[in-house]
């Protein structure tokens, strides 16, 4: 982010209530839902209300508790959005119907549908026979085996998520030190967020103060909007000199309100990467891993369109399949996540588990913890240790080290977005 970037456009996206790509999937899944239940009561879709799809939320029972409160995120999001075409009515109804609804308090899940079970793991002989398949597959263009023996080789090293490798890159390649974004992050605030670091606030009042004098006109429409915003106790603080002329000590709750808005930003900036040693031994692997990608994603246009991360990840999605169904008669299927299982099994048996969420990148503190997600150790490999990776000696890690040891707020948590990678492949984030 520019530190002259306009105050209220800063605005308008920070408090903007997910990422772009989560409102992409929010806006796909909504209408997902209001097609599904169209169907089920044969109606045209223009004609199904918030009532009808909380109630089959309410009674469907091929639909996981997990799907179910997606989709109330989803409805939600929807009818907050102004181009949807909602009355002020119809949105105030349908907000109060989705926010009372608990999916726990629904219909359970009866009609079993073939999911991807949780915490499945790649079994190290079936890892072997995979690998053997893949190596002796027929040769095509594109070579998608050993693109996938590569990744899974990677996968299983360092247990990064799929999507993750898309702006992966070696931050420190001597020191074997590969940078991972965490696709993992909250995109709104806390406002009851207890530990705000000092080092984030004098940067965020240093921030503000900066995007305030590129913008000055909007200063007090700012401020306004955010006092509406906020529900933060009010506290008299000082903003910067240029605005004082349009703000006074009621508008303390506001600028506190912008402090922790940018606070939120500059923490989730440093927890948006973790830096992690891969093992000399799985050196080669992320290599190979890496260079195959960068070597798609810079590939010329074919018949289908442009090389992208979605058809790389896909063709080894295929490739992988193909191979399961070769190797095994018994019709055992394994994904590319599951490598990121794999790997926590074999971390949390020479780490433990709080280092191995931490080189995973769970950096909030939740209820849920590795042990409920991921396979455990007792499904490690044998000599499991030449597979975990471990955190690097980086600035980047030891302030998140600092920040995840100091009280947090009972809100902290959830998903988000990984930011795009940087463009210096060594350069220092910020507070580095």
């Amino acid at each position: 982010m520019s530190a002259t970037e306009r105050l209220s456009a800063w605005y308008a996206s920070a408090t903007e209530q997910v990422s772009p790509k989560t409102a992409a999937v929010y806006r796909r899944t909504y209408f997902r839902l209001v097609d599904r239940a169209a169907a089920d009561r044969d109606v045209d879709p223009d004609f199904v209300a918030t009532a009808d799809l909380i109630e089959l939320l309410q009674t469907d029972t091929t639909i996981k508790l997990g799907t179910k409160c997606t989709y109330k995120a989803a409805i939600i999001w929807a009818l907050n959005q102004p181009d949807l075409g909602f009355s002020p009515e119809m949105r105030d109804h349908g907000l109060k119907l989705a926010r009372a609804f608990d999916p726990r308090e629904s219909a359970e899940q009866e009609i079993l549908r073939n999911t991807r079970p949780s915490a499945r793991s790649i079994p190290e002989k079936d890892l072997g026979i995979l690998l053997n398949g893949l190596l002796s597959a027929r040769s095509s263009r594109q070579s998608w085996a050993a693109k996938t023996t590569s990744w899974l080789n990677a996968g299983v090293a360092t247990g990064a998520r799929p999507g993750e490798w898309e702006f992966a890159y070696w931050f420190d390649r001597d020191r074997r030190i590969l940078r991972l974004p965490n696709s993992k992050l909250k995109k709104q605030a806390p406002f009851n967020w207890l530990h705000i670091p000092e080092r984030l606030l004098n940067s965020a009042d240093a921030d503000l103060a900066s995007m305030a004098e590129e913008d000055l006109e909007n200063v007090s429409a700012v401020v306004a909007a955010a006092k509406r915003h906020s529900d933060a106790l009010a506290r008299n603080l000082a903003f910067f000199d240029q605005a004082e002329a349009s703000t006074d000590e009621s508008n303390a709750e506001a600028i506190e309100t912008l402090r922790r808005l940018r606070a939120w930003e500059l923490h989730n900036a440093g927890l948006a990467w973790r830096d992690i040693e891969v093992p000399v031994r799985w050196v080669g692997a992320v290599d190979a891993h890496l260079t195959n990608l960068q070597q798609y994603l810079s590939g010329a246009p074919d018949r289908t369109g442009e090389p992208t991360f979605e058809r790389y990840y896909g063709g080894c999605r295929v490739a992988l399949h193909k191979a399961c169904r070769r190797a095994f008669p018994d019709g055992r299927l394994y994904s590319l996540y599951d490598t990121r299982s794999t790997a926590a099994a074999n971390m949390q048996a020479t780490i433990g588990p709080e280092a191995a969420a931490a080189v995973m990148g769970h950096y909030m503190k939740r209820k849920r913890t590795i042990k409920a997600n991921y396979a455990g150790a007792d499904r490690a490999y044998r000599g499991a240790g030449r597979f975990s990776p471990g955190l690097a000696d980086a600035q980047n890690q030891r302030d998140q080290a600092t920040d995840r040891a100091a009280p947090q707020g009972p809100a902290e948590g959830g998903t988000g977005d990984a930011p795009e990678a940087p463009t210096g492949g060594d350069g220092p984030l910020f507070g580095e």
